[in-house]
């Protein structure tokens, strides 16, 4: 995985998700939902800063909060756009995919009002592609960086990377 130096700032990013195998999934007291083999693309919000949140993506170990957490137990981030703002706009992010690409309905949206934060396509390029292109013509001051193909977690301190940590 890359190193993860460079992705500091703060906004809102989409994870660009492959999921190898079909299958029921749990999140949380959402009720079991079916999941096709395939790609996925998930908007969240890093209004605390892209490296913490990312970080925590892509940690194995680490206690479920959110519905992506459940996901990501399953599945695999193959690529992340990172959306530098000033402000929350991952709603916006998301309504602008929902005309694109098909929803797991209220997926990662139990804090707001959006249909949903989760979008389906079968093919990677068509994903990719398609979230490149809303990101482009989103009207808002952003900058848009995209991480690929994963993000390194960070060690924590007292670590040494590397080694097995022992003495």
């Amino acid at each position: 995985m890359p190193e993860t130096a460079g992705y500091g700032g703060r906004g809102s990013y989409v994870l660009l998700i492959r999921l190898a195998a079909e299958q029921a999934i749990k999140a949380g007291s959402r009720p079991e939902t079916y999941f096709p083999a395939g790609y996925y693309a998930y908007v969240g919000s890093a209004m605390g800063g892209f490296k913490p949140r990312l970080d925590r993506h892509h940690r194995k170990a680490k206690t479920r909060h959110w519905h992506i957490d459940y996901l990501l137990e399953k599945a695999a981030i193959s690529g992340t756009a990172l959306v530098e703002t000033a402000v929350r706009v991952e709603c916006a992010i998301a309504g602008a995919l929902s005309h694109h690409f098909d929803t797991v309905p209220g997926f990662g949206a139990s804090d707001c009002r959006c249909p949903s934060h989760l979008f389906f396509a079968a093919d990677e390029a068509k994903l990719r592609d398609g979230v490149r292109s809303v990101l482009d013509s989103l009207p808002f001051d952003k900058r848009v960086r995209w991480l690929s193909p994963r993000v390194k977690e960070t060690p924590r301190a007292g670590k040494k990377v590397g080694t097995n940590n022992t003495p």
